[in-house]
């Protein structure tokens, strides 16, 4: 049964967790069709960007795994009762806490090797990806707590056993939080009926609590929506407003762009956290859009951002991709 973890002094029934509920979130031409469009997608932006034409073949991959891997994804349908869902609106709950949801493993397990297979590949990490492999055949490390322990959002334990395994920096996190992301989208479909788009405003995603890789600017009104980290659920959010210390002092919120990407990709900025977030006018695109690709295809604003004295919450695929 999902659970419900609160601070000291809360208490909110658990969730219901209706057993034997299993669905398929993509069938194979709905696949092909997503396949062949983020294709495109990332072939039109090499051809802008030949300068990230290698991260984004590497990117390719890693989104190509990850697709094929959610055919065969199976997620327990969670149900939650008015009186909860109220309860959790007023307390600013998110629906879920990650670790709390049942893993499929065996999908997990099966994606962590093929995206081993695309790391072996880059000469850089090679070395690290079959000290992994070994690990795994000799027993030193168990995928199965692995993926709990992401899903918990452990680093202490990610470290440890990167240091063990002598790995480079976030490689195994990289590894274990992408096995996972598509189990995750999985159970946003289902949750995502539960979300008033008018009601939450905060800066952590209402179905799992994390926090906001991207954001985007929809529509003639050009409404701010937040892009999950974790699940890919899309959130309303104030367009003057920091998404990580929520900081509401206009003259403290700036923003900048290039001329050569024009006003479809900006930075947005807070003075008074330091930190910053890509924002994507969709309007202004007129493309399909992947976030992760439009993600990586703009890392040339991460460098100027840093170069301003800015850092990054949170790194696309969570990996910062200077290091691949």
């Amino acid at each position: 049964m999902l659970t419900v973890v609160l601070p000291p002094g809360g208490a909110v029934p658990p969730l219901r967790l209706q057993i034997g509920e299993k669905y398929m979130n993509k069938d194979d031409q709905t696949l092909e069709a997503e396949l062949d469009e983020m294709n495109e997608r990332i072939d039109a932006v090499s051809q802008e960007r030949p300068s990230h034409k290698e991260v984004l073949g590497f990117l390719r991959d890693v989104l190509t795994e990850k697709l094929k891997a959610k055919p065969g994804i199976q997620v327990d349908a969670v149900h939650m009762d008015e009186k909860l869902l109220q309860l959790k609106k007023k307390e600013g709950f998110s629906l879920v806490n990650k670790k709390d949801l049942n893993l499929d493993i065996s999908s997990a397990t099966t994606l962590f090797k093929r995206l081993c297979e695309c790391l072996r590949q880059n000469e850089r990490v090679s070395e690290d990806v079959d000290r992994i492999s070994q690990a795994i055949e000799g027993g030193a490390l168990d995928l199965t707590e692995l993926f709990e322990k992401a899903a918990a959002e452990d680093r202490a334990y990610m470290v440890e056993v990167s240091v063990k395994l002598k790995l480079q920096g976030g490689l195994l996190f990289f590894l274990a939080e992408n096995s996972l992301q598509p189990i995750f989208e999985a159970y946003a479909q289902k949750l995502k009926e539960y979300v008033d788009q008018e009601e939450w405003w905060r800066s952590y995603c209402p179905i799992c609590g994390s926090k906001p890789v991207m954001a985007e600017l929809i529509g003639h009104e050009r409404k701010k929506f937040l892009i999950c980290s974790c699940c890919g659920y899309e959130w309303r959010f104030m367009r003057t407003k920091c998404p990580f210390c929520e900081n509401e002092e206009r003259r403290a919120f700036k923003y900048f762009f290039t001329e050569e990407d024009g006003k479809a990709f900006r930075v947005e900025t807070c003075q008074k956290c330091k930190r910053y977030i890509k924002t994507v006018d969709t309007e202004e695109l007129d493309e399909a859009f992947f976030p992760s690709v439009e993600d990586v295809g703009s890392l040339h604003l991460d460098v100027l951002a840093k170069k301003e004295g800015y850092t990054r919450e949170v790194h696309p695929l969570g990996l910062d991709l200077e290091d691949i």
